[in-house]
């Protein structure tokens, strides 16, 4: 058996190495080198990295018979997953879509929002430093709200990518911190501290983006939360094979593989 999986996340990640250990044949798409690094040498595991086309996806799909085509990109990761349906679409390989499940979110200091947008406006309009924690993608769309960038302090990954997003943003250096996630509670809360930021601004990512985390963290300090909607919520296409369990989503795999031998 053979598996394609787009894996920009902690769990994507997860399930491949699990299926490889299992003997299925995985190859593994990331974005970038830094994802691809992430990921550890392994038998029955080919990684490939840089961004793909639907096209470049169908070319890749055509190269092989691959039993399970599985999306698991990041939740707001949402044009990618569109150009993973449109390849498998025209190949007729089978998509599974590996979502993160996340909760409802109550809070009197919690403001949920629909997008980067709307957020950074509502922002825009509140006093004090804000934290931030939703990517150096979403910075172009956010800088463009926040007239004093010197509010800003950022969380981002460690790449070069990330930090010439950031200075093309007015994004000091002062205001960046480079570092790899998910992080608990307690380094969250030093964080916080010490940028002596006032809001802070996430996603709706998961447990496994370390959401939570954040959550509290940010309610210990009396901190405004300001929460980039999951738009996976009002998202549940018909006939789509959607597991939110690594568990699960491995003894479908693997049930499927047994049914054939």
């Amino acid at each position: 058996m053979t598996v394609f999986i787009f894996a920009g996340t902690t769990e994507g990640r997860e399930l491949a190495l699990l299926l490889s250990k299992n003997g299925v044949h995985c190859t593994v798409s990331v974005a970038t080198e830094y994802g691809a690094n992430l990921l550890p040498k392994a038998e029955r595991l080919t990684v490939l990295h840089g961004r793909l086309s639907h096209e470049e996806m169908a070319e890749k799909f055509s190269q092989n018979h691959y039993d399970f085509v599985i999306d698991a990109t990041h939740p707001f990761a949402t044009e990618v997953s569109k150009e993973i349906k449109k390849a498998c679409n025209y190949t007729k390989n089978r998509y599974i879509r590996l979502a993160r499940e996340t909760e409802a979110l109550q809070g009197q200091k919690i403001f949920v929002f629909s997008d980067i947008v709307s957020a950074g406006k509502w922002l825009e309009g509140q006093g004090g430093k804000i934290f931030v924690t939703t990517g150096s993608k979403e910075l172009p769309s956010l800088t463009a709200q926040i007239s004093d960038k010197a509010r800003l302090f950022v969380r981002i990954l460690p790449t070069v990518e990330s930090i010439q997003m950031c200075a093309e943003c007015g994004i000091l250096q002062k205001q960046i911190i480079a570092m790899q996630g998910p992080f608990s509670e307690s380094t969250n809360e030093i964080q916080f501290k010490e940028s002596r930021a006032s809001i802070l601004l996430t996603k709706e990512s998961g447990q496994a983006g370390g959401f939570f985390e954040k959550i509290s963290a940010a309610e210990k300090l009396g901190m405004k939360i300001a929460v980039i909607q999951n738009p996976e919520r009002a998202e549940n296409a018909a006939g789509e094979e959607r597991f939110t369990s690594i568990k699960e989503l491995l003894q479908r795999i693997l049930g499927q593989e047994n049914q054939c031998n």
